[in-house]
């Protein structure tokens, strides 16, 4: 089918366009600047995943962004230009010796398992300390 527009609508076309140009021209570099990004993303994550490869393999896949926080204290030296000098700390999240536990089905059954709640209104107890049920008198 084919579609025949009036001069009008391609005055308006032309001025629309001509009105977004901008915004198209912006639109693209933007797109062109996030594929790089994400080019460099990917290559750093290669960097990182092989330092960290023996420290995932040695804490159960945690990496050092799981387990390290970085502090930065300022101190109360200045250096030659009057800048106050910052001291950099690298400190566990975690005690030296503990890893955060991850929580697998086994666990999970488990915690099931202690914390089911009988059902409302019924009251479990051994045979023996069962007494036979006796009337409440009346009054």
């Amino acid at each position: 089918m084919k579609k025949e527009f009036s001069k009008f609508f391609v005055a308006s076309l032309k001025r629309t366009a001509q009105n977004v140009s901008p915004l198209v021209r912006r639109k693209q570099k933007l797109q062109a600047e996030i594929a790089e990004r994400e080019e460099e993303l990917k290559s750093i994550q290669v960097q990182l995943d092989t330092y960290e490869a023996p420290i995932k393999e040695a804490t159960g896949g945690y990496g050092t962004e799981d387990l390290v926080v970085r502090t930065v204290e300022v101190t109360d030296k200045v250096d030659k230009d009057g800048k106050p000098i910052k001291v950099t700390k690298w400190n566990l999240k975690y005690p030296e010796t503990i890893v955060p536990v991850e929580e697998t089905a086994e666990l999970a059954e488990l915690d099931d398992e202690e914390t089911e709640a009988p059902e409302a209104g019924t009251v479990e107890a051994p045979a023996e300390t069962l007494e036979p049920e006796t009337e409440a008198p009346t009054l």
